[in-house]
């Protein structure tokens, strides 16, 4: 029995850890809006991905499953992927001898969800191709379940594990009978990284042993369609690789944390005072510069408004007690802490340190970042485990399909993060363009004012952002993981039924 304090100590580190673990890691006509709440079940129905009849109740082909990786990140993906695997096994849905094994380094990650119950002390196998392929070949690796062998093998990191494993797994796959062949989950983050994926999948797409596994619907379409050209190609080593016959699906990973003891935000504050931006320290991935630049001149226009006066001996903005509420500090988490400095104007607003106490996430995705189009973010998935919500704007809806609803606050893309995070703290924020003037913003919009800035859709979104808020309770957060949770159930039996 782990004491409370020992969990909360052991999850501050895997906090940490997880948003470290890089999913985006370093590689080579009313307003929509406004009838999205927390307490719509508008997330919960776009997240229901409708199972066929026939899919529920054709039986598992699959009841052995392995997830490797040698790749020092993604522990909160494959982690979660195991224990979704587990839970599955666990339900009334798979009925006789099934495992999970996981062939990896020990995390902190994999070591808290083992601890809190959701993975069984015995999952963790050594990482390395020489224990995965003896037991990928063994025909006596289950007891209780005689002559069965592992007939799934899931790679954490397709992008790197394929180089390292690949060619030995290809082998022990054309070693077996034909009716004892495994499937490769090939989980893949990245469409950038374009090099290894043709050659390195082509062998598998011919055999008929290929799934490829996403971390978010737009990286599904991104690579369904690649597998498209590549089918279509004028190449004939390409065309006749059958990459059209490969099966992509995505999969979310949100591990199970209703038991851990989170911070509860129903009291305190009733404005935003913590916010968390998570990333490399990289412009080419986070915005830093729109960032800051935002923050500097919104201080400037109302520095009580944000919690802070100027000082003009130190020459930055420091908290200012007589502030109706308390000030708003930007966290900034990530590795290369080096390669980005902060204004000295913001030095007390913006700091390199992590609070367990968020009240929003800000993604701050860079335009080239392709956040939106290729790969997926490990920000989305942290916040959702962590039950913070996310600072989005319809474009990333549109690209995380699970998040919608409960996880998110949803701005307008003419007002940007800090400037929606002004108007929900009630401060008064301006418009980078003079032109455009919005002092008044929060006030127009939410008394319905005819005179309100731009069109008339804008104003309605903005009113829709402010009634919605950011604060959620723990009921509206455990039925929205439950319907993504529910969603990964049904990818998880597509893989072990083949279809």
């Amino acid at each position: 029995m782990i004491s409370t304090r020992s969990l909360q100590f052991t999850f501050a580190l895997v906090f940490i850890t997880a948003l470290f673990c890089l999913v985006d890691y370093p590689t080579q006509q009313g307003s929509p809006l406004a009838t999205t709440s927390p307490g719509s079940t508008s997330a919960s129905e776009s997240l229901r991905l409708q199972s066929p009849e026939a899919e529920q109740t054709k039986p598992s082909r699959r009841r052995h499953v392995a997830i490797a990786t040698a790749f020092p990140y993604h522990a909160e993906v494959y982690g979660a992927l195991a224990w979704a695997f587990n839970r599955y096994f666990h339900s009334e849905k798979q009925a006789g001898p099934n495992s999970v094994r996981i062939y990896a380094e020990d995390t902190e990650f994999v070591s808290l969800i083992m601890k809190l119950g959701l993975l069984p002390g015995s999952i963790m196998h050594p990482a390395g191709a020489e224990g995965l392929i003896a037991d990928v070949r063994s025909t006596i690796l289950f007891p209780d379940d005689p002559g069965a062998m592992i007939d799934v093998v899931a790679l954490g990191t397709c992008e790197f594990d394929l180089w390292g494993l690949g060619a030995d797994l290809l082998q022990a796959w054309d070693e077996r009978p034909i009716d004892k062949k495994f499937m490769l989950v090939c989980g893949t983050h990245n469409g950038k990284d374009a090099v290894w994926q043709p050659k390195n999948l082509a062998e598998w797409s011919k055999r008929g042993a290929l799934r490829l596994l996403t971390i978010s619907d737009h990286v599904s379409r991104h690579f369904k369609t690649r597998l498209e050209e590549w089918s279509d190609s004028k190449d004939p080593d390409q065309r006749l690789s059958f990459f059209e016959y490969v099966k992509v699906d995505a999969f979310y990973p949100v591990s199970d944390f209703t038991n851990f003891p989170l911070p509860d935000k129903s009291g305190g504050p009733k404005v935003p005072c913590t916010g968390l931006l998570q990333g490399g320290f990289e412009k080419s991935r986070r915005d830093y510069d729109r960032i800051f630049f935002d923050l500097v001149r919104l201080l400037r226009e109302d520095p009580t408004g944000w919690g802070y006066r100027w000082s003009d001996a130190e020459r930055k903005y420091l908290p200012d007690a007589s502030a109706p509420n308390p000030p708003f500090v930007l966290h900034l988490l990530g590795w290369s802490r080096q390669l980005l400095e902060i204004p000295q104007e913001l030095e007390r607003v913006v700091v390199k340190d992590v609070d367990l106490s968020m009240d929003i996430v800000i993604p701050g995705f860079s335009p080239d970042g392709g956040y939106l189009t290729r790969q997926a973010s490990s920000t989305i998935h942290t916040a959702l485990e962590n039950r913070i919500p996310i600072l989005v704007t319809r474009a990333i809806l549109e690209a995380y399909p699970h998040v919608p609803g409960v996880p998110s606050i949803v701005r307008p893309a003419s007002l940007s993060e800090m400037e929606a995070i002004g108007l929900l703290r009630g401060a008064n924020i301006n418009a980078e363009n003079p032109s455009i003037y919005f002092k008044d913003l929060g006030y127009l919009a939410t008394s319905g004012k005819h005179n309100c800035v731009g069109p008339a859709e804008f104003c309605e979104d903005v009113r829709a952002m402010l009634q919605q808020g950011w604060k959620r309770t723990q009921t509206q957060w455990n039925q929205h993981l439950e319907s993504v949770w529910k969603r990964n159930e049904i990818t998880i039996g597509r893989i072990l039924r083949d279809i």
